[in-house]
């Protein structure tokens, strides 16, 4: 959910090429395609759309800096980064079901980059009687929008920063672990600050302005084609303004659920897979997301167990999934007070319990294509003492290939998902104070939560402690509305709970919840299921919902060695 771009956070899949439709001559298109850059494209308080990323278009969206003072001409304000995948349709067809946005969690994942890796994939999903665009934006101070939210002057300064605090002992091995990772934090908090300066856009990053940004996205997308007027199938309100098709995935729900408690009367279609529980996300304490995850975790040494031989990590003498589990375990306990150096990739780096937990807890977002990576890296660590591949990060066996483009440079990634996520908080924060003593208590809580992954969670509200910036334009609830939402998890999640569907389904009046029966973290992006595709699809069509509790079949089977399954490509 937090601090990793979504091409490290959800293992993408396959992407399909979009043929294009224009009149260019393929000579000039080739060479616009390979001219593209962001910067090339003036910001405009109109969206007006650059051809991009061979089937693509893309636009740089002014939004007001200030959603208090929109009338502060001063300042330029904020350019915002879309990539949009057209309908297989034009939008003056009569199956055309207009625009739906799309946000890949983070916070700070690019809504780019989504529609770049899955426009596609989604696309199949949502069409049916009508057809769809898919349009991604990078939420301001994220990617290709601007200005950036960079704490560093330079890529070596962070760079040597990571190196530094990767190194550090766990922040829950005793006073001194806790302490030095704290002051690491602190020093963050204080290095935004003085580069930024208060009137940079971190004070402006909350999620109530991308919600602002996302209804006003909403609001140009409908006069750039003037569908008031052309086309009536697309979703209206009662006063005749255009509505949100929305689609969010784990911080997404919170963005999209902050979107309805706002402006419920410019909903139209909300889908929100794996739910985070918003109440929760803005006090900054991170304490509803693991309860499930060991579960999640302990099903991966249940499918190397039954796999026999064919997991590596499995040894012979083994009588259960917890044999299995009990030796990772026992190594990573060896890591807390001993870590091992290795040189790797011109450099020296370090292995510790910090890095083998987030590769597990990454990891096992995606079952289906993480497991037999995972199995692999942890043996030739654990039994060879080959650390190479646990320290690349486990890997996957599902990938997506973006269509014929340099990515998005996010080398501040962490910074944005810290400046909404921290910013997000603020106004709370300042109750408690953020002390050593409220992290020692955060730090306790996470690793009761869970053994694997509690001490790399807990060190997500740790990054806050010496946060500098209060948004001025903010929304701590009430969470909810009148609005029927499709609510989507998997039955076991690791990062957003189950129950967190269920609490969220009675904020949104008559709103229902669907329970795919799979592992993973979102039901939609790292697994399939007809079932769970066929109720968004008559959702989106038609606004019906299926009873609350609905349980929906998963398409794919986790398995060692992996098993290839709909939608999902080796």
């Amino acid at each position: 959910m937090p601090a990793v771009s979504i091409r490290n956070a959800l293992w993408p899949l396959a992407a399909l090429l979009v043929a294009s439709t224009r009149t260019a001559s393929l000579e000039k298109r080739q060479e616009s395609l390979a001219n593209f850059t962001w910067t090339s494209i003036d910001p405009s308080r109109d969206l007006q759309y650059h051809d991009c990323y061979n089937g693509y278009r893309c636009a740089r969206l002014e939004v007001p800096l200030d959603w208090t003072n929109t009338n502060n001409t001063i300042s330029s304000g904020v350019a915002i980064g879309i990539a949009t995948l057209p309908a297989v349709v034009p939008d003056t067809d009569p199956s055309f079901g207009g625009t739906v946005l799309v946000n890949p969690g983070g916070p700070g994942g690019s809504g780019v980059e989504m529609v770049l890796l899955f426009g596609k994939y989604l696309q199949g999903i949502l069409d049916g009687d009508k057809h769809y665009e898919i349009l991604g934006f990078d939420p301001r101070g994220v990617g290709s929008s601007t200005p950036s939210s960079s704490c560093y002057a330079n890529i070596l300064n962070r760079v040597m920063d990571v190196v530094q605090q990767g190194g550090m002992p766990p922040v829950g091995l005793g006073d001194v672990g806790l302490n030095l990772n704290y002051q690491a934090a602190a020093g963050f908090g204080q290095l935004c600050g003085q580069q930024a300066g208060q009137e940079s856009i971190f004070a402006h990053m909350s999620t109530a302005s991308v919600a602002r940004d996302m209804l006003e996205i909403v609001e140009r997308v409908d006069a750039a084609s003037n569908r008031a007027r052309i086309n009536s199938s697309v979703p209206r309100g009662a006063n005749k303004k255009p509505l949100l098709q929305y689609l969010g995935v784990s911080y997404g729900t919170i963005l999209g659920n902050t979107f309805a408690s706002m402006y419920p009367e410019r909903v139209g279609r909300m889908v929100l897979d794996s739910v985070a529980d918003a109440d929760d996300y803005i006090s900054g304490t991170w304490r509803k997301n693991l309860d499930d995850t060991e579960s999640v975790i302990d099903y991966f040494y249940q499918v190397c167990f039954d796999a026999g031989d064919a997991c590596p990590l499995r040894q012979g003498q083994d009588q259960s999934a917890a044999d299995v589990r009990r030796r990772v375990d026992a190594f990573i306990q060896t890591l807390e007070t001993n870590p091992i150096s290795v040189a790797q990739d011109g450099r020296v780096r370090l292995l510790t319990s910090y890095a083998v937990r987030s590769t597990i807890r990454q990891t096992v977002y995606s079952p289906v294509c993480g497991y037999e990576p995972l199995a692999i890296a942890l043996a030739n660590s654990v039994l060879k003492g080959n650390h190479t591949l646990i320290l690349s990060g486990g890997g996957s066996l599902c990938t997506r290939i973006m269509p014929n483009h340099v990515p998005v440079d996010c080398s501040w990634c962490a910074e944005a998902s810290f400046g909404i996520l921290c910013g997000d908080s603020a106004s709370l924060a300042a109750k408690d104070g953020r002390n050593v003593s409220w992290a020692r208590k955060e730090v306790d809580f996470h690793q009761k939560q869970s053994s694997t992954a509690g001490e790399p969670w807990s060190r997500i509200p740790l990054s806050c402690v010496n946060w500098q910036f209060k948004p001025k334009y903010t929304f701590s609830g009430p969470f909810g509305s009148s609005v029927p939402v499709l609510l989507l998890s998997n039955r076991h999640d690791p990062a957003t709970p189950l129950a967190n569907a269920f609490t969220l389904s009675r904020r949104h009046n008559g709103s229902a919840v669907v329970v795919q029966e799979s592992y993973g973290h979102s039901a939609l992006l790292v697994s399939t299921s007809n079932c769970t595709a066929d109720i968004v699809r008559k959702y989106f069509s038609t606004g019906q919902l299926p009873a609350n509790g609905t349980s929906c079949a998963a398409d794919c089977a986790v398995s060692i060695p992996f098993t290839a399954c709909p939608g999902l490509i080796e």
